[in-house]
């Protein structure tokens, strides 16, 4: 644990940083993570969620922002109403006369998606975020404490998001192109389906891609999304 600690102390990088925390979890049985950060004083329910997901299924994560199962997810108001960790075993039984919930389960159920496990996260000036992750078996069955270490690994993991993000947060004029850009990387489009989207060639976007994080003073995806909804600089 304390290698653990200190490699994490060096990275900068958002993406590195929610690949380091997979790493460790899925280790301990997680299959995959989400990490899902929203504009201040919204919530992860909200159509500007940014979602990063590591080890679904392909095509899961599209599909639940798509479909718009995000939009009636009941997972993350029940967590954060009853923070700061809560099993979907649990969630399940709290929403069983809940005709839009039991759906949203039943739906997830058809993705595989059933030992898993969400966390309320809290961040400085009002800047909080939501995680889950997913296990091989029920959480219920795990080794005792590890749940709540997963938790306290990622509230640190999103603290320190915020941190690398919260720099330079003076105005940052993005042209139409840049602001374009941002907002498919925001939605989880990677360079290929951008340039398709966009009708310009991979390598453009790339440039593009290092415009924004050159004017953003980031270097990833994750920090870029998470800086440009602080700046509210992602429309939909």
């Amino acid at each position: 644990m304390q290698e653990f600690a200190a490699h994490f102390e060096k990275i900068d990088d958002g993406e590195e940083i929610l690949a380091y925390v997979y790493a460790f979890a899925s280790e301990r049985g997680a299959t995959a993570l989400s990490y899902h950060c929203f504009p201040r004083f919204e919530t992860p329910n909200s159509e500007r969620t940014f979602v990063h997901g590591i080890g679904f299924p392909e095509g899961a994560l599209e599909t639940f922002v798509e479909e718009g199962l995000m939009k009636i997810d009941p997972v993350p108001a029940l967590v954060f109403a009853n923070p700061p960790i809560l099993s979907w075993h649990k969630a399940v039984a709290m929403t069983a006369d809940d005709p839009v919930a039991v759906n949203y389960f039943k739906r997830m159920r058809e993705f595989g998606q059933l030992n898993g496990v969400s966390f309320s996260l809290y961040g400085p000036q009002s800047r909080d975020g939501y995680a889950a992750m997913v296990f091989e078996k029920p959480p219920g069955e795990m080794p005792e404490g590890l749940i709540t270490l997963l938790h306290g690994i990622m509230q640190a993991a999103h603290v320190k998001i915020c941190q690398i993000t919260v720099h330079g947060e003076e105005a940052v004029d993005l042209s139409e192109r840049e602001l374009e850009v941002l907002h498919w990387m925001s939605l989880g489009k990677s360079a290929a389906n951008i340039a398709t989207i966009l009708s310009i060639s991979p390598d453009t976007v790339k440039t593009y891609v290092k415009r924004l994080y050159e004017k953003l003073g980031v270097g990833d995806k994750v920090a870029a999304t998470v800086k440009g909804l602080r700046l509210g600089l992602i429309h939909f």
